[in-house]
């Protein structure tokens, strides 16, 4: 009897594997056609090889993370403590961020359209901002030193941080004013048109971009 299943997860890794080469996505199947983090965050609910939601659970948002430059693996380790001590505390941090992209993925789709941000989102992503303290430490480095924010309390609560604090620095850049959504109608991914020409429609050539430009020559076949 022919093994499909292992089949099945040779093609997948195969096209993770092109994918990832072409910058499509991570080597964790998460989107990188954003440009940085908040945006990717904004397409995180959707991560290549997985059904339903890519930040589902804690362990899934650390494994954003640790793709995302944004925490090591012996941090990371030390979250997964919280699973055990407080699953409830862990599940409403999900709740919470899962909530910040619904709101944040509108207000891209505002920005995306030259709308103004809406200032309830501002609001209530300031108070969040509120919550998390932290301070300066200098930390050595090849060429001397480097200063660094260092998060004063723990918790699944402070993962939130470098997600939220991205999007805010977001919002004050000039990249806000050049955040498109992918023209492809089975698309809904965003990125920053960082194109020379302004022009870029599509979350990336090598998929969406590639698959519009093979149905253009097939209906100008059949003409």
């Amino acid at each position: 009897m022919i093994n499909t299943n292992g089949f099945e997860t040779e093609i997948k890794v195969a096209k993770l594997n092109a994918l990832a080469k072409a910058g499509v996505v991570n080597a964790e199947g998460f989107y990188t056609v954003g440009g940085r983090t908040a945006v990717d965050f904004a397409n995180s609910s959707r991560r290549f090889g997985k059904d339903g939601d890519g930040l589902e659970k804690l362990e899934e948002l650390l494994t954003f993370l640790k793709s995302m430059g944004h925490l090591h693996e012996e941090e990371a380790s030390s979250y997964h403590m919280y699973l055990f001590q407080n699953p409830d505390r862990c599940a409403e941090t999900m709740n919470t961020l899962r909530h910040m992209r619904a709101r944040f993925l509108a207000m891209l789709g505002q920005a995306s359209n030259g709308w103004p941000i809406d200032p309830s989102f501002i609001a209530e992503l300031n108070d969040h901002l509120l919550n998390f303290k932290t301070h300066l430490m200098l930390e050595p480095s090849e060429g001397g030193y480097v200063l660094t924010a260092k998060q004063s309390e723990q918790g699944p609560e402070q993962l939130l941080y470098p997600i939220f604090k991205d999007i805010a620095e977001f919002i004050v850049s000039d990249q806000l004013e050049k955040v498109r959504q992918c023209a492809s109608d089975s698309c809904d991914l965003f990125f920053v048109n960082q194109s020379r020409n302004g022009r870029r429609r599509w979350c990336s050539m090598s998929t969406c971009g590639n698959r519009a430009k093979v149905n253009a020559y097939l209906k100008r076949q059949e003409t």
